[in-house]
């Protein structure tokens, strides 16, 4: 890392003032951390091929939502017919739109290994081609770098990689479409990004927040293709492969489930996905302020009964309303700060304060989930990319870039946490919250750095890179190098 002296603007004579890119990385040292890199993904591949041979969610509901709906032409009830023609019921994808089915269909329609193996192999593919898009495109770092200044923000989500792997979980292609839709809309393409970003939406519905961001920077074309895109792939598609009346039902359906009993007002009222796994505000909030049982109980899939007595850990207890009234308030103010944060549009910004932006409202997709798993948090990984990226430029005597390093070390220390069970036996970390404290500490080195910027305490060295004004158009510069 550089070490410029801190202050508003670019140092004067300084790399990035001059345009001369920062050194490449010495070719021994870049085979060796794509050789580590490859090692990782080939971890990931056995522990997802593992979960595959031994037939267990989470991607035997993506294959049976696909299976079903080829079969019957709707969508999965959410039981198995047993020889006897007795149901079993099970867990299903009942938080997702039909869309997902439908994109299931593709990979179903082969016998379960067959289809498990062609969709860990997209997801590899996903990851190899997330990580280098991240290295090449959100760090201003030489691209060819990219498996040297990515290692290291890999390494520190490993805990999450390893859970979408093992579930063989959906978080890694639409991290790939966000992450796209965002690299695109900075190189000017802004239909494109929209198409991406509304794809993105279909597949988990967070991403939506990510429209609101684009919205406030006046990104009115990238949000006009991504509601088409919603329309138009969602339910109109819907309507012809289900029939209007069905498509309808269908959505009425999961509106019940998602708005009402799944929403985070629904968990804490009904006691639902309250237990140590799910690391979301409500589920947090609600095992410290009422007595909530955060012992392990799957309630999305019957069949799974843990024989884990019940545990609580809470230091107050609170009425399940007054809980959620609290955690709605915190969730209202969350909003309301991201808006104040991104309140300034696009074009009088340059790309660095708005990486920053755009990952805090990655972040706080997260933080608003109402079930919040270990592999949800490799949406995070743009966080820790643009971090490292932002730092190298800053330099470490930036005040900014030191405290930047302790939220990483203790963000990695909330990693480690995890360990407890496999040490103890306990689960009063994860229970108490220790991830969703992993995403603060995230998001908070990007706070100081957006914050610090519209206060004109821009880290000397960090490049002043404006958008292009069109597609394909000539860049224009920022009404201030310090908005």
């Amino acid at each position: 890392m550089r070490s410029p002296p801190e202050g508003p603007g670019l140092l004067p004579g300084s790399p990035a003032q001059r345009g001369v890119a920062p050194g490449a990385a010495p070719a021994a040292v870049r085979a060796l951390c794509l050789w580590a890199l490859a090692g990782l993904a080939f971890y990931l591949a056995w522990t997802g091929w593992s979960w595959i041979r031994a037939v267990l969610p989470d991607f035997e509901y993506f294959y049976k939502g696909g299976a079903w709906l080829l079969a019957h032409g709707g969508l999965d009830p959410g039981y198995d017919l047993l020889e006897n023609g007795v149901r079993q019921p099970r867990g299903s994808l009942e938080w997702y739109l039909p869309f997902v089915s439908r994109l299931m269909t593709l990979f179903a329609w082969a016998p379960f290994e067959v289809a498990g193996g062609a969709w860990l192999a997209c997801n590899l593919a996903a990851f190899v081609a997330l990580v280098r898009l991240m290295g090449r495109r959100l760090t201003d770092l030489p691209a060819r770098d990219w498996p040297v200044t990515q290692l290291v923000p890999v390494l520190l989500m490993l805990l999450a990689w390893s859970w979408e792997f093992r579930l063989n979980q959906i978080d890694t292609l639409t991290l790939l479409m966000l992450v796209g839709s965002f690299t695109l809309w900075e190189s000017g393409r802004r239909g494109v990004a929209g198409f991406w970003l509304g794809l993105a939406t279909l597949v988990k519905i967070t991403p939506a927040l990510l429209i609101g961001w684009f919205l406030l920077k006046r990104q009115f074309r990238v949000v006009s293709v991504a509601l088409l895109t919603i329309l138009l792939a969602g339910p109109l598609s819907d309507a012809l492969v289900f029939g209007p009346a069905h498509a309808a039902d269908c959505y009425r359906a999961w509106l019940q489930r998602a708005a009402a009993r799944s929403s985070q007002t629904g968990l804490i009222l009904n006691q639902l996905e309250m237990d140590w796994r799910n690391q979301s505000l409500a589920a947090v909030a609600s095992r410290w302020l009422h007595p909530t049982n955060f012992a392990t109980h799957f309630d999305n899939d019957p069949r799974l009964r843990p024989p884990d007595p019940p545990a609580t850990l809470n230091v107050v207890t609170l009425p399940r309303g007054v809980v959620a009234a609290i955690v709605g308030a915190i969730s209202l103010a969350s909003l309301l700060a991201l808006a104040w944060i991104a309140r300034r549009p696009a074009a009088e910004l340059d790309r660095w304060r708005l990486r920053s932006e755009w990952v805090l409202f990655l972040l706080a997709s997260l933080w608003l989930m109402p079930v919040l798993r270990r592999y949800h948090f490799v949406l995070a990984a743009p966080a820790l990319s643009v971090l490292f990226g932002a730092m190298h430029f800053a330099g470490i005597r930036s005040r900014w870039t030191r405290a930047a390093l302790a939220c990483v070390g203790l963000f990695a220390l909330t990693q480690f946490a995890v360990a407890e069970r496999l040490i103890w036996g306990t689960k009063f970390m994860e229970g108490g919250g220790v991830l969703l404290l992993g995403l603060v500490l995230l998001a908070t080195p990007h706070v100081l750095l957006v914050v610090g910027m519209q206060r004109g305490a821009r880290p000397r060295a960090l490049p002043v890179r404006p958008l292009p004004a069109a597609d394909g158009a000539a860049a224009k510069p920022p009404v201030s190098a310090h908005a």
